[in-house]
Parts: C-alpha cells; structure tokens; sequence
C-alpha cells in the first residue's frame, strides 16, 4: 500500500514530468492523442494530490488516539482525516474534542513551520474541518474544532507557498481563490448568489474541495443568507422570507438565530402585517410554539426575541384565535350577533386569549378540515368543556382583565379581575357553568355583558367605568384620549373635569420626592369616569387627594403603584407626604 508521503512524492514527481514537457504545436500540433495523454496526466495527478488513507486506517488510527496511545509517524498522518469522525467505542466522542488533541495541533503546526509537514497530510486537516458536523456535539468538540480552523488559517500561507506556482491540485487553487473559508465568516461572500439561487459556484468548489451535505458549511450558509436578506429593504426582505423559511427547514443547526433575526427584522419594518407564512411556521409546536405559552414556561425560544417582537406575532395569534372563534365556532350556532367587530376593536390591548372547545366540536373536527385546522393552531394551549356538549369558550386577558364569550345563547361575557379570578385560566378542563367561567352569574363579575339587540353601547360603556377603551382612542403609549374635550389638553392646568367644583387651579408641583409628574397623575385621573383631584395642600399643610365615587379597582391599583394610600375619613385617596 502506498503511504501518505510516498503518494506526495509521486503526485511532485508526476506535476514535474508534466510541466518540463515541451510540446511544439508547430511540429506535432495538438492532436486528440495529446490532448488524451494531457488529460490523463491530470486526471491522475488530481487523484493524487486529493489521496487519503483508506477510511478504516484512518479510524485505527483515532482510536488509537483516543484511547491514549502514542502514535507514530505513520498514525499522526493518517489521523488528520479523521479528527470529526465519532469514535463508536468511546461513545461516539471525536477527537476533536480530546483532552490531548491541542498538542496533536501542536505537533502539526511545528511540522508545518519546519517545512515537513506533507501536504496531503494537511489535506487530510481541511477534510476534517468541512466534515465536521454541528448536531448534537459537546462543547470541547465544537471548541476543538474552531481550533482547528485557526491552525489551518495559520499554516495555509506555508502550504500554499510550497505548492508553488505550477500544476496545483484542484483544492489548493480553491483555497486560493476562497480564503474566507477558514475565516469566521466563511459563508458570507456567497450568501446573496445562494438567495437568487445561483448556486453554480458553491457547488463548484464543493466538489473541488469534498465538503459534504451534512457539513456546518451548508448551515453556517443559509445563516449569512438570512443576515443578508435582514439587511434588504423592507419590500425585499419580506419577499425573502419564504425563501429563507425554505433554507432553514432543509438546513436547520442554526435555525433559532435565523427565527431571531427574521422576526426581529420584520418587527423593524414600516409596517407589520401579518405575515401568514412566518407566523404558520413560528408557531408550529416542532419549531417555537404558540407565543401565548411563552407565560406558561412551555414555549420558550420566545424569550430569545425582545418583547415587542413577541407581542407583534401574539397579537397576530390573537386576531386569528378570535376570527376562529366568531367565524367558525360562534358562527355555527349563528351567534355572532356583531362580537367579532366589537372585540376586534380592542385587539391591539388583548395580551393572551385561549379557546376552550366542546365535546361536539371535536368530534366535529373529524369531518371538518376547517375545525380541525383551528384545533391543530390551538395546540397545547387550549382547554375543553365539559358540561355543556355544544357550547365553546373563548377566554382574553385585555389589561387586568380576563373577559369569557361563549359560543351559543342565552350565555352572557363574563368580565372578572385577573387579581381575584376564581377558576385558573390554565386548566385542562372546565364545566362552563357557575362552578368556574360563569360564576358571574351569582356576583363577582367586574361586568356581565347581555347579547341583547342593541348590546354594543352598554358594553362599551360598562368596559369604560374599568378603563377599557377601544384602540382607535388609545395613543401609542397608553394614554387615554377617550373623554379628552379641546378644554382638557393639560398644557397648562388641571382640566376641568379633575377638579370639583369651586376648587381653585393648582400650582402643578409634585409632592417632594413623588414617582409621577402633575400631568400624568392628571391623565390617569381623566379616564375614570367621576374620578377628580381635590388639591388642599397649603402654607397650612393639607394634603393631595383623588375622590372616586364609582371606587373603580383599575384605579385603585394605579394610584397604589403611586404611593397613594386609602382615608376613610373622607372615603378618598391621599398622597402621603412626610
């Protein structure tokens, strides 16, 4: 068998013969025999110059590695191609990852400054790195292997310079034209082509320098190919995404930093629909999970993405839980009666929504695709009823509140408070009656909302006495401007329907130390209907109080947060200042 140097010294000799060949064209021309001899030639010094041990030798030697043994001459060449292979009778460990495989690279790195480290040798190094494979590694392995690249990076120069300038095999005029590839960001330069599908070029130098399919090379690629795409502008990118979708779902190691920047991109955007494809995918329950169980600790790749990403595609899984519910479910029992355009006004405030299914319902979703769509997207967070067989639920949290609809008449909306709720809105099961969603039925209930003809004013209206209002008059950062009348602009003083009566304007000053500002404490007033600021402070003393004849329990919590306390006396509100 012919070993790693004898085949180097062969493919010189070979490259040598070839090159001191002088073929005149103008006394034999280049005949079709030429140019066959020609071919061969080259055929066989490519063969050569890209020789490895045979697979099994290789392995010996890695065991023998592995296992602790001193290796020779021989073994230290022909282990270089099996660095990434996975030992079977260590447990599947590489060498990669060895305690001693920092001085195997040292070994390799001091052959290569003298000159004797043998080219093939350092073939067999570069296999190892594009062999290696991202899944399920340890992390010595990984580290190892990045490692690994940085004495390839360093040793190429050598290498390459050895190699000469005449006949080269196939990998080195690649690694020539390629050097980024033993770089950190080895995939960069070739993402765009692989966006527009012009792969041409990286499937060239894949064949030229063996990468396989399962190399981190094909992965790293789609990552750069999505950190190109966030890059494009908005049209451009959102066009991208079922592309990138594609890519990732056939390459997948770094498939949660792709999810991260797409949707943190897509949340940059001018403006953010949805987007059907992103969410469908996102949601799955192999992928990410339903953002809404995010609360629940279950889905929790949610917590890699800001907040406000998180909240962009829960509020696209609330608008379709809600459209599910009043054009599906509802709609069956042709009791809509206009909730879906009521509640879709208050979308942008609604946090979290589960559907609560009947046992009709799924049994109905063995002959209905569309129901048993609605329940696959429901998956691992919805709930069933048991006591009512044609009944569903559907269950939103919008500020402190939680608010039940049912599917079919005489059930009336429930509205209870978060803080005081009497069933837990994480169950698996629940009757649907008085015994947990409907016991407000007997009292308890912040509002109970009756689907009679007309219903939609008193709903609103009872929804505004807890500081509910529809987003249309909800400004960008919370602030109610539903009783907001030109009089009540706050520029300057209290408005007047923060003051009572006869009472005179107030200098606007904060108590000392106080965690709010004049103006917000007013807007905060404004929204509760009735609410008003009584300001008695004076050279005299006196104190700043908030008198709340409807005593609203959102207001409550907020002046709370504030510092203000509770004074029986006056059945009011009162800042305590020392």
């Amino acid at each position: 068998m012919l070993t790693l140097p004898a085949i180097e010294i062969l493919a010189r000799q070979l490259a040598a013969t070839i090159a001191s060949m002088d073929f005149s064209t103008e006394e034999l021309g280049m005949s079709p025999l030429v140019e066959k001899a020609c071919a061969e030639s080259e055929r066989l010094f490519q063969g050569y110059a890209k020789a490895k041990p045979s697979r099994e030798d290789a392995y010996a030697a890695a065991l023998a590695f592995m296992r602790g043994d001193q290796l020779d001459v021989r073994q230290l060449d022909m282990i270089a191609s099996a660095l990434s292979e996975p030992i079977r009778e260590q447990g599947g460990s590489r060498p990669l990852g060895h305690q001693r495989f920092p001085s195997l690279l040292e070994h390799y790195e001091a052959e290569a400054k003298e000159g004797n480290l043998w080219r093939l040798t350092w073939y067999g190094l570069l296999s190892s790195y594009f062999s290696f494979e991202p899944q399920s590694v340890l992390d010595a392995e990984r580290l190892g292997w990045k490692q690994l690249r940085s004495l390839l990076h360093k040793t190429w120069p050598l290498v390459d310079k050895q190699a000469g300038g005449h006949l080269v095999p196939d990998w080195i005029a690649v690694m020539r034209r390629e050097p980024e590839l033993l770089t950190d960001q080895p995939a960069d330069k070739y993402a765009q082509d692989f966006l527009q599908g012009q792969t041409e070029a990286v499937e060239r130098f894949v064949t030229d320098l063996g990468i396989p399919q399962t190399s981190w090379f094909w992965h790293t690629l789609v990552l750069s190919a999505v950190s190109t795409a966030t890059s494009a502008n908005d049209n451009a990118f959102s066009n991208l995404i079922p592309k990138l979708i594609q890519l990732i779902e056939e390459k997948p190691v770094f498939r949660d930093e792709a999810i991260e920047k797409i949707l943190i991109r897509y949340q940059r955007s001018a403006v953010t629909p949805v987007h059907d494809g992103l969410k469908d995918y996102v949601i799955r329950k192999d992928v990410w999970r339903n953002p809404k169980l995010k609360a629940a600790g279950i889905a929790t790749a949610w917590n890699r993405v800001p907040d406000p990403v998180w909240q962009m595609v829960l509020e696209w899984v609330n608008e379709r839980s809600l459209r599910d519910f009043f054009d599906i479910l509802a709609a069956r029992n042709k009791a809509d009666e206009g909730r879906l355009s009521f509640w879709s006004k208050y979308l942008k405030q609604i946090t979290w929504t589960r559907l609560i299914f009947s046992s009709d319902t799924l049994i109905l979703a063995r002959k209905q695709q569309s129901i048993r769509d609605l329940i696959a997207r429901e998956e691992g967070s919805y709930a069933t009823l048991t006591s009512k067989r044609d009944v569903d639920a559907f269950m939103m949290q919008i500020g402190k509140y939680v608010v039940i609809e049912f599917s079919k008449k005489p059930n009336a909306c429930y509205v209870y408070s978060s803080e005081s709720l009497k069933f837990n809105r994480n169950a698996r099961r629940y009757s649907g009656t008085t015994d947990d969603l409907a016991y407000g039925f007997h009292g308890g209930a912040e509002a109970r909302i009756i689907h009679r003809k007309g219903w939609e004013n008193q709903a609103r209206y009872e929804l505004e006495a807890l500081g509910i209002r529809p987003d249309a008059l909800v400004t960008r950062h919370g602030e109610d401007t539903a009783h907001l009348g030109p009089a009540q602009t706050f520029s300057g003083n209290y408005s007047t329907s923060s003051l009572s009566p006869g009472t005179s304007r107030s200098p606007r000053r904060e108590p000392p130390g106080a965690p709010y500002s004049m103006s917000e404490l007013e807007r905060l007033v404004a929204r509760y209907r009735d609410a008003r600021i009584k300001d008695r402070r004076g050279v005299n003393g006196g104190r700043l109080w908030i008198e709340d004849p409807s005593q609203h329990s959102a207001l409550a919590t907020e002046l709370q947060a504030y510092g203000f306390r509770w004074g029986n006396s006056r059945a009011a509100w009162y800042y305590p200042e020392s």
